[in-house]
């Protein structure tokens, strides 16, 4: 909804923005003493550049491409990706259903694409660029285990927000300086808000508290 009148670039941008700025204020609130040490800094900034630059920059472009429906069914592989990626790590070991599903998933992936392919109804580029933000979901979710270890729930959802924040401003300034932000409208801004509120804030910091209590492949 918002994407039709704000640029997908821009809209990333805006409520990673909004919400990384909450979750800040948050951090600074209920954990005051909370900082990074200098030797994770880059596993910090792999993450947001995993979970929140690519994969909701590929996400909102997909979706504005493709349809909802085609987005849903290959968002959902997530839970693949992150599977393959934990066990190849040694992270987390897949069950027998596990492997059962990831078949399944791959199958349902293809179908989904060939459908986009062969009726028109969806965009391949759209598709793919959803598969690559399910791609990075999955790993975001395997690769914050280790520094779960280290930091709060609260302060791995926070601190990647962050450094994913200028790489998606500089990505977008362009879309940014040409819109006419007077006609945005209140509905889109809502939407804006919603999404850095809720969308971003209060689910990264879920997501993260649900990792460190039961592990990231339940979780995905």
């Amino acid at each position: 909804y918002a994407t039709a009148t704000i640029p997908p670039l821009v809209l990333v941008g805006l409520r990673s923005t909004v919400g990384g700025l909450l979750l800040l204020l948050i951090l600074r609130i209920l954990e005051p003493k909370s900082k990074l040490a200098r030797k994770d800094l880059l596993p910090m900034a792999a993450l947001g550049c995993l979970g929140v630059a690519t994969a909701q920059t590929g996400f909102t472009f997909g979706v504005s491409l493709t349809s909802a429906g085609s987005t849903g069914l290959i968002f959902a592989t997530a839970p693949v990706w992150g599977m393959l990626l934990g066990a190849f790590l040694g992270f987390e070991l897949p069950t027998w259903k596990g492997v059962i599903g990831v078949g399944l998933s791959i199958v349902g992936v293809a179908l989904v694409v060939l459908d986009g392919l062969t009726s028109g109804h969806a965009s391949i580029i759209g598709d793919l660029l959803v598969l690559l933000a399910a791609f990075c979901v999955g790993a975001y979710a395997v690769l914050s285990m280790p520094l779960l270890g280290r930091y709060t729930p609260l302060a791995v959802a926070t601190y990647p927000v962050l450094f994913g924040i200028p790489f998606l401003v500089l990505l977008s300034s362009p879309q940014l300086l040409n819109l006419e932000w007077g006609g945005v409208g209140v509905g889109p801004w809502a939407a804006v808000a919603y999404a850095g509120i809720f969308a971003t804030a209060f689910a990264f910091s879920a997501w993260q508290r649900g990792i460190s209590h039961i592990g990231a492949n339940r979780v995905l």
